[in-house]
C-alpha cells in the first residue's frame, strides 16, 4: 500500500523527524510512505491515500477529484485553517443543547479592508472607527486578535482599549495598538473576546474521530498557553461531564473524518471548557514529552484499519 505525506518544504525540514517516524511504522504494516513536496504533488502518480500536511483545500480538493483517499478532506482541511469557519461550522452541526450555552468566544470577522480602516484610525488616534470592539473593550478593557489561518500561537495578540473605560490611556497605547495591527496587514481576521483562565487551556488529540488523548497547556508570563511559545503541558482527565461535552464536539464532525487532529478548549477560570479552535494539521511533540503514547504508530495502524474497511465496503 501507497501513502503520501505532502508537505511544504519548509514544514517538511522542521518535522523531518516525524516523516521517519511514519516511514518506520508503515514498513511494520505493509504501507509505503512517500513525502511528496506541496510545490510537485500534482506531478507524481497517485498512491492508495495520502495525507495532506499543507493546510491547503486545493491539495485535498484534487486528490478528491482523482479519486483518492484523503485526509484530511477538503472541507476538514478549509475549516480547520479558518477560525471563523471553524465556528460557523460548529454553529450548524452542534446539538441544541450545547448552543443554548456558553461555549465559544464572542467573535466577529475582520475582513483585511476593515483591518486597514483601523490601522489608519489607531495612526490618527480616531476612536470612532472601532466599533466592532466597543463592546469587548467597555467590558474588559481589551480583546484578541487572530488571523484566520495562524497555528501554534502564532499570529496572535491581546488588543488594549486606548481611550477611558477599563483600558490604558494615553498615547503609549495608541502606537502599541497601530503597531499590533501593522502585523496583521493583508490578513483576513477573527477579533475575540478575552476569556479569563490563567492562561489554561487543554489540547484534545483526536485519532481516527475518536479522543485519543487530553493535555492541559499552562501559559507562562503570556495569555497564550501554546507549548510551542515555552508553556509547560500535563495529561488531562476529564470528568464525566467534560467528556460528554467535548464528545458532543466530536459528534459535529461526524460527516467528515478527523484522522488525526486536536480540538483545543480554553479552561475558565470556573472550569467551564470554552472551545477555541480545530487544530487541523495538529503536533504531537506534546504527546511524546509528557505521555507514553505512540501516536504515529496508532494512526498508522488505524489507516490500514481504515483504508482496509474502505475497500471491503467499495465491493459490498
Amino acid at each position: 500500500m501507497k501513502g503520501y505525506l505532502v508537505y511544504r518544504e519548509e514544514e517538511a525540514a522542521r518535522n523531518r523527524e516525524f516523516i521517519r517516524m511514519f516511514y518506520e511504522e508503515g514498513k511494520q504494516c505493509s504501507i509505503s510512505f512517500e513525502y511528496i513536496p506541496y510545490n510537485s504533488y500534482q506531478k507524481k502518480g497517485l498512491p492508495d491515500f495520502v495525507l495532506n500536511r499543507t493546510r491547503d483545500a486545493l491539495v485535498s480538493r484534487w486528490y478528491e477529484g482523482k479519486g483518492v483517499r484523503v485526509l484530511h478532506s477538503s472541507c476538514i482541511t478549509e475549516i480547520g485553517n479558518h477560525k471563523m469557519k471553524t465556528l460557523q461550522y460548529l454553529k450548524e452541526n452542534l446539538s441544541d443543547g450545547i448552543l443554548r450555552e456558553k461555549w465559544m468566544p464572542d467573535s466577529v470577522l475582520l475582513t483585511k479592508e476593515r483591518l486597514a480602516e483601523w490601522t489608519g484610525a489607531a495612526a490618527a488616534q480616531d476612536k470612532g472607527i472601532f466599533c466592532e470592539a466597543q463592546d469587548f473593550w467597555k467590558r474588559d478593557g481589551s480583546c484578541i486578535l487572530k488571523s484566520v489561518d495562524g497555528h501554534g500561537g502564532s499570529e496572535v495578540t491581546e488588543l488594549f482599549c486606548p481611550y477611558g473605560g477599563a483600558g490604558k490611556k494615553g498615547q503609549e497605547t495608541w502606537e502599541e495598538l497601530y503597531h499590533a495591527l501593522l502585523l496583521f496587514q493583508g490578513k483576513e481576521c477573527i477579533l475575540q473576546e478575552k476569556i479569563e483562565s490563567d492562561s489554561r487551556d487543554v489540547r484534545v488529540y483526536i485519532l481516527g474521530g475518536e479522543l485519543y488523548q487530553a493535555v492541559a497547556r499552562q501559559g507562562k508570563d503570556d495569555f497564550r498557553s501554546n507549548f510551542s511559545l515555552g508553556g509547560s503541558a500535563s495529561c488531562y482527565k476529564f470528568s464525566g461531564q467534560e467528556l460528554g461535552y467535548v464528545k458532543q464536539f466530536l459528534r459535529a464532525f461526524k460527516k467528515e473524518i478527523l484522522g488525526l487532529a486536536g480540538l483545543d478548549f480554553i479552561i475558565r477560570k470556573d472550569g467551564k471548557l470554552i472551545f477555541n479552535e480545530l487544530e487541523e494539521m495538529v503536533g504531537t511533540r506534546m504527546l511524546y514529552q509528557v505521555t507514553d503514547c505512540n501516536v504515529v504508530r496508532d494512526y498508522v495502524r488505524w489507516l490500514l484499519c481504515n483504508y482496509e474497511a474502505a475497500r471491503l465496503n467499495s465491493y459490498k
